[in-house]
C-alpha cells in the first residue's frame, strides 16, 4: 500500500531533527517510521523494517499528517499506577512491619484494609499485592506438613522393621 499522506520536506527536517534527539528511547521507533515514509517507502515496506502492522505504519503516518510531531513527542499511556505517595506506603507499612518484629501475626486481610482507607476507596487485590511486591513484602504462610510425608502408619510400620 502506497503512502498517500505526504510528508513535504520541512516535515522531514523535523523528523530528522527529533529522530536524532531522541535515539535510544521508547518513541524513537514511531520517528522512524516518519523518516522512511518522508523517504518514500511504502507502508508494507516501513513495516517489515520497523515490525509495526502495516495499518499501524499507516496510523501514525495519519496522525502526523493531521496533528504533527506533538504528538509522537508524549507518551500515551494512561492511568493511575500508584495511589499512594511513598511516604505514605511507607506508613502503612512500618505500621505491620513492628507487628510482625514483635512477634505478632500480621493478617493480609487488615494490611488491605489500612491501604484502602488510606487511599479513600476500595482498591483490587491485584492493586495490593503491587504495593506489597514494591515495599518488599512476601506473603509467607507455613504448610502444615511436606505433601510428601508417609502416613503415621507407615512411618510405624519402618520403625519396626529398623529395631530388629
Amino acid at each position: 500500500m502506497l503512502n498517500r499522506k505526504k510528508i513535504g520536506e520541512r516535515e522531514r527536517s523535523i523528523i530528522r531533527h527529533w529522530k536524532k534527539k531522541l535515539r535510544g528511547s521508547k518513541l524513537y521507533r514511531r520517528i522512524e517510521v516518519l523518516d522512511y515514509a518522508g523517504k518514500g517507502y511504502t507502508n508494507r515496506e516501513i513495516s517489515k523494517l520497523t515490525d509495526y502492522s502495516e495499518s499501524r505504519v499507516g496510523d501514525l503516518i495519519s496522525e502526523f499528517v493531521n496533528n504533527g510531531i506533538g504528538f509522537f513527542l508524549i507518551e500515551n499511556r494512561g492511568g493511575n499506577r500508584r495511589n499512594l505517595t511513598d511516604e505514605q506506603e511507607k506508613a502503612i507499612i512500618d505500621k505491620f512491619k513492628e507487628q510482625a518484629e514483635e512477634g505478632k501475626v500480621v493478617c493480609l486481610r487488615e494490611m488491605k484494609k489500612a491501604y484502602d482507607a488510606a487511599c479513600n476507596r476500595e482498591t483490587a487485590n491485584s492493586t495490593f499485592y503491587d504495593f506489597l511486591q514494591r515495599v518488599g513484602w512476601r506473603k509467607v504462610k507455613p504448610r502444615g506438613a511436606h505433601p510428601k510425608k508417609a502416613s503415621d502408619v507407615e512411618i510405624d510400620a519402618t520403625k519396626k522393621l529398623t529395631k530388629q
